[in-house]
């Protein structure tokens, strides 16, 4: 589990560009603290896309959002201090973070709900440059596609000892639809709901889990996990249980492409774990 002042250090290492294995880092980014109120925050990430540096926000605040935030396009990197940043019911559907192409966000210790991308995809966060989230959790969003974070072409993904929980979409990834590069750490990623593909996850790049769960997701079909259009989706020490969908597989759905079990379990799944996918899960017993 990251600590708080090695997060600080490594967040500030990303946004300075420090990213050769033991390179010389350069004096601490300024860290910024931010006022417990959406338009403050709303400010910062405007000032910390054209400089840099860490926000620290206000020690757990609700940033209760009307309005969009602005899309991170430079090197951002947000402390929350267990806030929680949340769509207002009231307000126009938007998706709570957008990250460009070309930029960096990391994320440590927040909570990101109710975002809402009816239409398109991404309902909490869209990434289409590089995102880092460690410890937190981001539930209770909904989209068309990708509920929770979507992670698009190109882009790239890390998600450490945090949870993916009660996102909801109308087509696929419940939780997480990637067409990226993707890796989950010490994640859970449960209770999502996708209308047809992938409850919990819809991968077509490249995925990679360990040590992380895929748990009580719902889907048409694939219920966990759905593989498809030549994805590679490789679980090391991981496990697909108690997931459900209306149509076989429950579990893993491989369409086409490549699922690798490494000391990996699949099991409890309805109606099926993988029997049913079109191209076979190697080691997924049914």
């Amino acid at each position: 589990m990251f600590t708080h002042k090695s997060v600080v250090r490594l967040a500030q290492a990303l946004c300075l560009g420090v990213v050769a294995l033991g390179a010389t880092a350069s004096p601490a980014a300024a860290q910024t603290p931010v006022t417990c109120d959406p338009g403050a925050l709303a400010a910062a990430i405007t000032a910390a896309n054209a400089s840099g540096g860490t926000l620290d926000l206000a020690p757990g605040c609700t940033y209760m959002l009307s309005t969009p935030l602005p899309d991170i396009t430079g090197n951002v990197a947000i402390d929350a201090n267990h806030s929680t940043l949340i769509r207002s019911s009231s307000a126009p559907a938007f998706r709570i973070l957008t990250v460009d192409a070309g930029a960096n966000l990391y994320l440590h210790e927040v909570s990101i709900t109710n975002g809402d991308a009816t239409g398109s995809f991404g309902g909490g966060i869209a990434n289409f440059g590089t995102l880092t989230l460690t410890n937190s959790s981001v539930r209770n969003n909904t989209a068309d596609f990708s509920g929770g974070i979507g992670n698009a072409a190109g882009a790239q993904a890390t998600i450490a000892n945090s949870r993916i929980e009660g996102n909801q979409v109308s087509q696929n990834g419940g939780g997480i639809a990637n067409d990226g590069s993707l890796t989950l750490l010490r994640t859970s990623v449960a209770g999502n709901t996708a209308g047809q593909l992938g409850g919990g996850i819809e991968n077509d790049g490249i995925v990679r889990t360990e040590n992380s769960h895929v748990i009580g997701n719902q889907a048409n079909t694939g219920g966990g996990i759905a593989n498809i259009s030549g994805g590679t989706t490789n679980l090391f020490h991981s496990i697909v249980d108690d997931n459900s969908a209306a149509n076989a597989p429950g579990g893993i759905l491989n369409n086409a492409g490549i699922v690798t079990l490494t000391d990996s379990r699949v099991h409890d799944n309805q109606p099926t774990n993988c029997a049913g996918s079109p191209v076979s899960v190697a080691n997924c017993v049914n």
